[in-house]
C-alpha cells in the first residue's frame, strides 16, 4: 500500500493516542470526521494498522523481569516450536537473526524462577541458549516513524 502524507500523519497521531476520536483526527489532518473514519478503515484493511492496544506497566501484571534469550536450534527450525513460543505469554517478541538459524526472544517473567523455567523449556526444545537479564530499561519506543 502506498501511503500519502495524510495517511502517515494519521498513523503518527494514532500511535501517540489510539483513543482519538475521528473528529479529533480529522481536525488534526484537515478532514471531516467521516473522511477520517474512511481513512482509518482503509489503513486497517490494508494492514498498515494492525491493532489497538493499551500500554500496560509490566509490573502491574507481575512481569517485572525483562530478559533477552538467544536461542539456537540444534537442527532445522521446527514450525511447531515457533507456534509454541507464540503461545507462551512470557515471550513478547521473537526475531529470526541473520546468519545461522538463531532467534532473539524478548521475554517478561514474574520472577527469576519463572525465567529459569522458561530458559529450561527452550533448552528442552533442542536449543542452545544464552540469556541476558535487563537491569533497567532506559527507554522503550512504542512508535514507528
Amino acid at each position: 500500500m502506498t501511503l500519502d502524507a495524510v495517511d502517515r500523519r494519521i498513523l503518527r497521531l494514532l500511535q501517540s493516542d489510539g483513543k482519538l476520536s475521528y473528529q479529533e483526527i480529522g481536525e488534526a489532518v484537515g478532514l471531516s470526521a467521516p473522511a477520517a473514519f474512511q481513512r482509518v478503515r482503509k489503513l486497517e484493511s490494508s494492514g498498515a494498522i494492525t491493532g489497538y492496544h493499551a500500554r500496560v506497566a509490566p509490573a502491574a501484571l507481575d512481569r517485572a523481569v525483562l530478559a533477552f534469550i538467544e536461542a539456537v536450534p540444534d537442527g532445522a527450525v521446527d514450525q511447531g516450536l515457533l507456534r509454541r513460543w507464540h503461545k507462551t505469554p512470557a515471550i513478547q517478541e521473537c526475531h529470526r537473526l541473520s546468519g545461522t538459524d538463531r532467534f532473539l526472544l524478548k521475554v517478561r517473567c514474574g520472577s527469576q524462577a519463572d525465567l529459569v523455567e522458561l530458559v529450561d523449556a527452550v533448552r528442552r526444545a533442542g536449543c542452545a541458549v544464552r540469556t541476558e537479564i535487563a537491569l533497567e530499561t532506559e527507554f522503550e519506543r512504542w512508535t514507528v516513524g
